[in-house]
């Protein structure tokens, strides 16, 4: 009897060894084919890291000057570090535990924080686009104050808080199995247990922000940029309208020089009766001092504008950005939502592809610090100067 109870007991090891090893090849075979996934997701992280750690470093502690302007970056590239850092490594874990992802609880706090530093970096955006819509479009009216950026920025960790909570509740180690081989795995995705209307009213939710988000930005930008260029038109059209206006003047001068002599020499004879040279060497300078300080101003405002202007076109360009990297991922999020066996119904190759496109949305947190870079000569000078310093 006992050596019954022994040999059933071996069998039984046996068995869960070899639906181990089993598991252990189908795993490996499945992370194997999204190694080249696995390199790209590297290079995102190492390069976010890096480029926003930058972006911090200037924006935050060595830019100096049009603080008010420049407000959002240094909050943006914090999120974007984090964005990257979190949503890459978590891509890489998922590659790597394609059928052994094991610990629910890691799984949970995964996808929390990558929803939650994301959310973030998306809802900054907006505030960022709404901050120029103001600057721009209504300069005469009540702009953002101090008080109120940081009440933004409060609001923007509140929802993006409460958008990612959920996640901990939807999402965990969920089986499947390989019909092949007989064996069921555990991957980090959706949980299929959970209240499947509440799971899609979830997903739903999630979707519809991200496209209201999308079309704001669309609808702010496109009034930005109709203010922008119908600005240029008028300035181009003022210069055209002052370049011709000179040379009549210069015409009405020279005739009113060639008949006023008489004027002039009256002119000459009212100055001499000034009671001393310093009264007209004050008058002269007063006058020269106004024109000056007219002078300054009119060129100040300009400098502002163009600062204003090409801040503007530097989160237009962000945002397009952020449109391309985001569309796939909501588009996929909709075919996920609609369809429970999503991701299972790929081959190896062809998840990697759609992987790839679905984690695409990491490129919006790396890419800003380039696009400042090119954009604001005075953030390049900064780099360049850190550079050397380094070397």
């Amino acid at each position: 009897m006992l050596t019954r109870k022994v040999s059933s007991n071996h069998r039984a090891m046996d068995n869960d060894t070899i639906l181990s090893d089993k598991l252990d090849k189908w795993n490996s075979d499945l992370a194997r084919g999204l190694t080249p996934n696995n390199v790209i997701l590297s290079l995102y992280i190492s390069t976010g890291l890096l480029e926003n750690s930058t972006v911090i470093l200037i924006y935050g502690f060595k830019m100096k000057g049009n603080k008010e302007e420049r407000y959002f970056i240094p909050f943006l590239a914090t999120a974007d570090f984090w964005a990257s850092l979190v949503c890459g490594s978590f891509g890489i874990a998922l590659n790597m535990m394609q059928a052994q992802f094991n610990n629910n609880s890691l799984c949970k706090a995964w996808w929390f924080f990558a929803s939650y530093t994301t959310f973030c970096s998306i809802f900054l955006l907006l505030i960022i686009a709404i901050h120029r819509y103001l600057k721009i479009c209504r300069p005469q009216r009540k702009q953002m104050t101090l008080k109120w950026k940081r009440f933004a920025m409060c609001l923007v960790l509140i929802i993006a808080f409460a958008l990612s909570a959920p996640m901990t509740y939807f999402y965990g180690s969920v089986s499947f199995k390989n019909e092949k081989e007989n064996i069921v795995g555990l991957r980090c995705s959706r949980l299929k247990t959970t209240h499947k209307l509440a799971s899609q009213i979830f997903g739903g939710i999630a979707v519809l922000t991200i496209i209201i988000v999308i079309f704001s930005f669309i609808c702010l930008y496109l009034r930005i940029g109709y203010t922008i260029i119908k600005h240029f038109k008028y300035s181009k059209t003022q210069k055209t309208y002052n370049n011709t206006e000179k040379p009549r003047q210069n015409n009405k001068r020279k005739g009113v020089n060639s008949c006023s002599n008489g004027r002039l020499r009256n002119m000459d004879t009212d100055l001499k009766s000034l009671s001393s040279n310093e009264e007209v060497l004050a008058a002269s300078r007063t006058g020269d001092a106004k024109q000056s300080v007219f002078m300054t101003c009119a060129k100040r405002r300009k400098q502002n504008r163009r600062v204003v202007h090409k801040i503007t076109l530097v989160f237009m360009l962000i945002t397009v950005i952020f449109l391309i990297c985001y569309i796939p991922k909501v588009i996929i999020m909709l075919l996920e939502a609609r369809n429970a066996r999503f991701w299972e119904e790929f081959s190896d190759s062809g998840r990697a592809g759609v992987l790839f496109l679905y984690r695409f949305f990491i490129i919006n947190n790396i890419i800003n610090p380039v696009i400042y870079a090119f954009m604001d000569k005075k953030f390049s000078r900064k780099v360049k100067l850190l550079c050397k310093i380094c070397s």
